[in-house]
């Protein structure tokens, strides 16, 4: 029922658009109009696919041994981003789902951070590995900081201007995080900026 309800809302602002440029084109064809008509066509599919991504979250991975810092050494050399300190540290994992988790709050940081640089770092513990995704942007509310998890929920304000997204982001990092056993959380840093953080058990 909430997956449905995104996708009704979601989708009809750009097929609106859609609408509304083909029977513009109708009478004066234009480059310009096809091109927006296109990116509409684009906005929809990208929606789309982060629906029926959110809905493919609820199945666990098979585990297998995973080399945590080889996985974050790839993910930051993919992303442009900083590893901070990454350590020896193997755990039973599914690959998939922890590549898809790290990778979406790096783009998370990336969008959010207001262009500041993001960093990875990496804390091994016998009983547990720790994930760390930091940025030196506006950080959240403190009271909206496990709203941002809800599937559609979009923060008002710095962290939410311009920056286009779905909504869907977070909640699939929760869902997939909690489908294998694993927690995820916000704090707001310190010295300005936002952390998350993925705990693993070993």
């Amino acid at each position: 029922t909430t997956l449905l309800a995104g996708i009704s809302h979601d989708l009809r602002t750009p097929m609106t658009r859609l609408q509304l440029n083909l029977e513009m084109l109708r009478d004066a064809p234009e480059p310009a109009r096809i091109d927006k008509a296109v990116a509409d066509l684009d906005d929809m599919n990208r929606l789309i696919a982060g629906y029926l991504e959110l809905a493919r979250t609820t199945q666990p991975e098979t585990r297998v041994s995973v080399d945590l810092a080889a996985l974050l050494g790839g993910l930051a050399a993919e992303a442009g981003v900083g590893v901070a300190a990454s350590v020896p540290c193997r755990v039973g994992a599914g690959p998939l789902a922890l590549r898809q988790i790290v990778a979406n709050l790096i783009q998370n940081a990336q969008r959010y951070g207001g262009d500041t640089p993001v960093e990875l770092a990496l804390e091994c513990a016998p009983a547990e590995a720790c994930i760390y995704v930091r940025d030196g942007g506006p950080g959240i509310p403190a009271d909206q900081l496990d709203k941002v998890f809800r599937p559609f929920y979009r923060l008002e304000g710095s962290r939410a201007q311009s920056t286009g997204g779905t909504g869907l982001g977070l909640a699939i990092v929760r869902q997939l995080a909690e489908t294998n056993g694993w927690k995820v959380t916000l704090r707001n840093r310190p010295q300005g900026g936002l952390e998350a953080a993925l705990r693993i058990r070993r």
